[in-house]
């Protein structure tokens, strides 16, 4: 660790590491708990392919022809990040030294839409919004306070800032489930753009962005690797691994860091599953959500419909809306009576 990191700081790491064991422990015995309900549940139920679970991707695409839309809504704060010293802001094009804090408490509103442009590609839009909160203080503003009685309270600026972004990506199946007892893999990419929270340090332990007034712009490549494997007809086990790299780390330490993701889904009646997943790191407008546990229902209205609706350790939930394309279309109408 950089000796320049306070103590507040410390604590902090050492908090998030071992609450990062405890919900990767908890998520440990819920999957766990969904392998064990597929395998004493008595149904016949075939599990349908879907593009993502609660909150991450699956190996499957949705189909030609279909689509998946899905939002959520998640809590995200992060409030009192403050380095020890004063280090160089930029109001009005002049350069002065100030004591600079962070301070974030808002909700994420994550939105996706996936498209099967064929069987094995499927499209992918969407974008991050949030319900603001996200705010920059730069202390002493007018470098007053160690030479009069002025309250430190009031001798300060205070500057939201932007948070969101928009997202577009691919996602090619690469190996499809052919029942030949080998996962389906499929690989990804995405690309993020819009205006991030500067909520990470650089190795000087400053922040990164030396402008508070017109926020922080960013752009970052998310790239990732899924498989899915079918155990049976009643339980799926879901995996990925990735690297999501942005223009904003580039000063710290943590620049290259990678993220992986676990999940399963299991029948627990003939046209109803249960979802878990995990995610180490979630990428939403540059920021990084962490730990994250995701627990959903999906009930299938039919071959070509099912919606899902889920909620996570945030907290926060997600819903999701998924069209079958052309294949599930094809099976659904052989399942006509007339």
């Amino acid at each position: 660790m950089h000796s320049n990191f306070s103590g507040a700081n410390f604590r902090w790491v050492s908090c998030a590491e071992k609450e990062r064991e405890r919900n990767t422990q908890a998520f440990i015995y819920l999957l766990c708990g969904l392998l064990l309900v597929g395998m004493a549940s008595p149904l016949s139920a075939q599990l349908p392919a879907v593009p993502h679970l609660s909150t991450i991707q699956t190996a499957e695409p949705v189909g030609k022809g279909g689509s998946s839309t899905s939002f959520g809504l998640l809590q995200y704060s992060k409030v009192d990040l403050l380095p020890d010293q004063r280090q160089k802001v930029n109001i009005g094009g002049f350069e002065e030294l100030h004591r600079v804090s962070l301070q974030i408490e808002t909700f994420l509103i994550p939105v996706r839409f996936n498209y099967g442009l064929s069987d094995e590609l499927d499209l992918v839009l969407g974008g991050t919004f949030s319900t603001g909160g996200v705010r920059k203080t730069v202390h002493d503003f007018y470098n007053v306070a160690e030479e009069t009685d002025v309250d430190p309270t009031t001798d300060r600026r205070v500057y939201d800032q932007p948070l969101f972004d928009g997202v577009i990506g691919l996602k090619y199946n690469i190996k499809p489930d052919r029942n030949d007892g080998f996962p389906s893999i499929s690989i990804g990419g995405d690309a993020q753009f819009g205006y991030t929270a500067d909520d990470r340090l650089n190795t000087d332990n400053e922040f990164l962005d030396y402008s508070p007034t017109d926020g922080f712009p960013f752009f970052g490549i998310n790239t990732y690797m899924v498989g899915t494997q079918r155990f049976g007809s009643l339980f799926k086990l879901h995996a990925g691994i990735g690297v999501f790299l942005t223009s904003k780390l580039l000063k710290t330490t943590d620049f290259f860091a990678l993220n992986w993701q676990v999940g399963g889904e299991v029948a627990i009646a003939d046209n109803m599953w249960l979802l878990a997943d995990f995610s180490r790191e979630l990428p939403y407008a540059g920021v990084n959500v962490t730990n994250f546990i995701g627990l959903a229902f999906r009930y299938e209205v039919s071959n070509t419909l099912a919606f899902q609706l889920g909620f996570n350790s945030q907290p926060g939930f997600q819903f999701n809306l998924t069209f079958g394309g052309e294949k599930a279309q094809a099976i659904d109408e052989g399942n006509l009576l007339f």
